[in-house]
């Protein structure tokens, strides 16, 4: 069942009357139910991923935490006749045993994520080993596994909550089914956002009275990320694919063009499907944490990555970055280094080496192909450069008397940062490592042989689109700048009611009207949805 049909609106529409007419007390078992139907819909098979992901990380969390509480309760008891040695000794044993708890939640979910993700990209360089060592020429199948719909995020979402019980962040949820719902929500189960137990947990589990206003709130939300996903994403997607294919045809400014689409087809696609989830769930009184700020005007790299996909990217800070920051190994490490070597070079290593790691990761996240690991690893390049050459750049602007404050800089800062995010972008739309150096290259050749009524006649982006492509952007770009004083949902609250529907019906002709609906279209098929 698509974010994007009428079949889930109809669907959210029912939820919503049983929801509401359900004893407040027991409203959590209806999203249970229609989170399970929800996923059912994606296939039944699925469910048996989703399953083991959650009775694994219930029983491993559930006995991490009992391994706490007979901690407590074996200490208490021996308070008097423990030596500071002994205590020490049994709560080592006791961590021990949390440990491989821990390991065993992570080596069942993350194994099964590796499994289906990358078992053919492993069978590929089994086959291509095989054959360039020892001649042979009987391959290995590939699996042709198709990915259960948001494995990546709920795994990631009951991890953390795995890794937050073993540091006693938070406590275990005693009842089965209410931690089920925790896994399965079914709003963020497609592509996020990832939240913590802590956040969520309150929400799924509270009692509320019905609230019209919390309906109108969240379809608006709803209507805004149909703008971004209909209007604007799904518009965008058949000129960016067809230009990067016949990319040896159409050099240059045409290849920038796409460069440019494919940045506003992703933000779109992502966050207008983030905005749809954001607002479903509202509408069931769940606050959802936000996974876009303006990413498009931050002013470097590292900043972009602090407002594209937050959830994710605090996912790996504090469950990768912070952690292997802190690993004694590493801490050696960089004090050898720093003592037999370089101070510089030591005193680095405790930061660069997780942030390389992350980034090798986060490649790996997106994809199992080689392009995403070498994205990955450019986006590390680029935010350790801009941190070395960071004392370079302040000398040259209090050279040149270059104020930071003054809008020419801050527009300079994040058109540099648009454009290096953007080139990078190239490898998620070519086929592989070679064909995105091949695109970048030819985007500097032939700029002479642009003409625009090609893209509207060879390229799949018809003028009427190409038009209205650009003023929905706009309207985008205004609406993130308008978000910067604050939510712009609440100053449209605070006008006369007749205009608040003149504003709601406005959105919904829009979308109604120009949202890209034509032969082969798919608007289930979110670009997130396969990560």
């Amino acid at each position: 069942m698509s974010f994007i049909s009428i079949d889930f609106a109809l669907f959210v529409v029912a939820v919503l009357l049983v929801f509401y007419v359900f004893p407040r007390k027991y409203r959590w078992m209806v999203l249970l139910v229609a989170s399970y139907i929800f996923y059912a819909f994606t296939g039944a098979g699925n469910l048996l991923y989703i399953l083991v992901t959650t009775i694994s990380t219930y029983i491993c969390a559930s006995f991490i935490e009992k391994r706490t509480a007979e901690q407590k309760e074996y200490l208490q008891i021996n308070k008097g006749s423990l030596t500071k040695e002994e205590k020490k000794a049994y709560k080592n044993r006791i961590k021990k045993k949390q440990r491989i708890l821990l390991c065993v939640g992570l080596i069942i979910n993350f194994g099964l994520l590796v499994y289906l993700k990358y078992i053919d990209f492993a069978i590929a360089y089994i086959n291509l080993f095989r054959l360039s060592r020892f001649g042979v020429t009987d391959f290995i199948p590939f699996k042709n596994i198709i990915l259960p719909m948001g494995i990546s995020f709920y795994i990631f979402q009951s991890m953390g909550y795995l890794i937050d019980i073993y540091y006693g962040r938070c406590e275990t949820e005693k009842n089965f089914f209410k931690f089920a719902l925790y896994v399965s929500f079914f709003p963020q189960i497609v592509q996020g956002p990832i939240s913590r137990f802590a956040e969520l947990a309150p929400e799924l589990y509270k009692e509320l009275d019905y609230d019209f206003f919390r309906i109108k709130s969240g379809f608006y939300r709803v209507m805004w990320g149909l703008f971004k996903k209909l209007v604007i994403a799904d518009r965008l997607a058949a000129f960016v694919a067809d230009t990067m294919a016949m990319q040896d045809t159409y050099k240059g400014l045409y290849i920038l063009l796409a460069v440019f689409m494919y940045s506003m087809q992703i933000y779109g696609d992502f966050s207008g499907g983030i905005d749809v989830a954001i607002g479903v769930a509202e509408m069931f009184g769940v606050k959802l944490h936000e996974n876009f700020e303006r990413p498009f005007f931050s002013k470097s790299i590292a900043e972009y990555w602090q407002r594209w996909h937050i959830t994710l990217g605090t996912w790996f800070k504090d469950y990768i970055f912070y952690p292997l920051s802190l690993n004694k190994g590493i801490i050696k490490s960089g004090k050898f280094v720093r003592e037999h070597i370089n101070q510089s070079i030591g005193k680095r290593i405790p930061i660069y080496i997780p942030m390389f790691i992350v980034w090798f990761t986060t490649g790996m996240w997106h994809g199992s192909q080689n392009k995403f690991v070498v994205w990955g690893l450019f986006n590390f390049v680029f935010i350790v450069l801009g941190t070395e050459f960071e004392p370079v750049s302040v000398r040259i602007k209090e050279r040149l008397k270059l104020d930071e404050s003054n809008v020419f800089m801050k527009f300079y800062r994040v058109f540099k940062t648009f454009w290096l995010m953007s080139f990078l972008r190239i490898f998620d739309i070519s086929k592989d490592v070679p064909s995105a150096f091949k695109a970048f290259r030819n985007i500097f050749t032939d700029w002479s042989s642009f003409d625009i009524t090609k893209v509207y006649e060879n390229l799949f982006l018809e003028q009427q689109d190409f038009y209205v492509v650009i003023i929905a952007i706009i309207i985008m770009f205004a609406f993130d700048l308008l978000q910067r004083k604050g939510s712009v949902r609440e100053r449209i609250f605070k006008l006369p009611t007749v205009l608040q529907w003149v504003i709601l019906s406005l959105l919904i002709t829009v979308v109604s009207v120009f949202g890209y609906y034509g032969p082969g279209y798919d608007a289930g098929s979110f670009i997130y949805g396969a990560f």
